[in-house]
């Protein structure tokens, strides 16, 4: 009987020490979540030809390329992304500055599921454009618009990012920073 309990425990012991197999399953990727701040805004006021306000988490620089001609970057950079501009004084030129503006939009068809644009108009502002939201989760600048007053003054910008676009984990920057620059839109001004 002695020699039956000890075997038993043995048994026992031996079943317990032996790992039960799991099912084994690759876990989805996923991405870390990104915390945004409340929207706060400042106004840029420079030499630049116009002013707008952009928002206090951002940094903006800009360089004179040639007279009239500047480049101006809106750095977010907790978010590695960035609205980068141009401006340019017209010279009878819109119509080409605005077919230009659609071909560029259109190097984004290849990668897009679908390119919804709304149209900017503020007469007692004079400020005319359109506004881009290119949908697609590879695609390289998911926000773009262009604004003038269809006389002397022409801007265009771009949202870009510093890393591979993988538009779905992005999706609250994208958001987030376009809700800043319609709020820069919103509050744009060209100096007479």
């Amino acid at each position: 009987m002695r020699r039956l309990c000890l075997f038993l425990i043995a048994m026992l012991m031996l079943a317990s020490c032996v790992k039960k197999e799991e099912n084994v399953a690759p876990k989805p990727r996923g991405f870390f979540r990104i915390d945004l701040p409340e929207h706060a805004y400042q106004k840029l006021d420079t030499v630049l030809p116009f002013t707008f306000d952009y928002s206090q988490y951002a940094v903006c620089t800009f360089e004179d390329k040639d007279s009239g001609r500047y480049w101006i970057n809106i750095t977010y950079p907790k978010y590695n992304v960035a609205l980068k501009m141009s401006y340019l004084t017209l010279h009878n030129d819109l119509r080409d500055m605005v077919v230009a503006e659609e071909k560029m939009v259109q190097f984004h068809y290849v990668k897009a599921d679908d390119v919804e644009y709304s149209v900017v108009m503020d007469p007692t502002a004079h400020v005319y454009g359109k506004i881009y939201d290119i949908k697609g989760r590879d695609v390289a600048c998911p926000f773009q618009f262009w604004l003038t007053d269809s006389v002397r003054h022409y801007l265009r910008s771009s949202l870009y990012f510093n890393c591979v676009p993988e538009n779905d984990s992005l999706r609250p920057v994208i958001d987030y920073i376009r809700e800043d620059a319609m709020a820069m839109i919103n509050s744009f001004q060209w100096k007479k």
